[in-house]
């Protein structure tokens, strides 16, 4: 603040407000539910994005391409015993929105991390058992384009506003 002629001003940057407007209450409520899925599988992606940076991280030392697929391989079996029965417990939406937030954290799609590390066999078993559960890991995050993109970024920038997360 400010003193000017014994009259105290305040010079303090007020952040920006943004208004979402709803065309009616059912799209408030679609809102609602996509606000909650986001904050419940956000920490999982920025898990993914912790880990892929500890990988390759670790790669970068690793010589030989065998000791490579060797850590690999082992890398990806101790992320299935850690995560598998938290990330079986999420909806089908849940796991749309959480790859989604990979392609968002990493700028790389879930399908090309597999393919990367495990392999395009691999790669082609999970995309297609993410087409049976109605999923698409080569999907990409658009919040320019995609209105629902567009309410993730904004629910994803009001919550670390909020202190939700880093």
């Amino acid at each position: 603040y400010e003193v000017l002629d014994n009259d105290t001003i305040l010079t303090e940057v007020i952040p920006g407000i943004d208004i979402i407007y709803f065309k009616n209450f059912h799209d408030r409520m679609k809102y609602n539910i996509l606000r909650r899925k986001v904050l419940k599988v956000y920490n999982y992606a920025l898990y993914t994005k912790s880990k892929l940076l500890e990988i390759e991280n670790d790669l970068k030392n690793i010589q030989k391409r065998r000791k490579k697929r060797r850590y690999t391989k082992k890398i990806s079996s101790f992320l299935k015993e850690d995560l598998s029965e938290e990330l079986k417990k999420l909806t089908r939406s849940e796991g749309n929105i959480l790859v989604k937030l990979i392609y968002r954290e990493t700028k790389i799609s879930p399908y090309s991390l597999v393919k990367k590390y495990r392999g395009s066999a691999n790669a082609f078993f999970w995309q297609t058992l993410a087409r049976l559960y109605d999923n698409n890991l080569k999907q990409i995050y658009d919040p320019v384009n995609n209105r629902e993109d567009m309410f993730i970024e904004h629910i994803i920038i009001n919550a670390k506003l909020e202190g939700r997360f880093n």
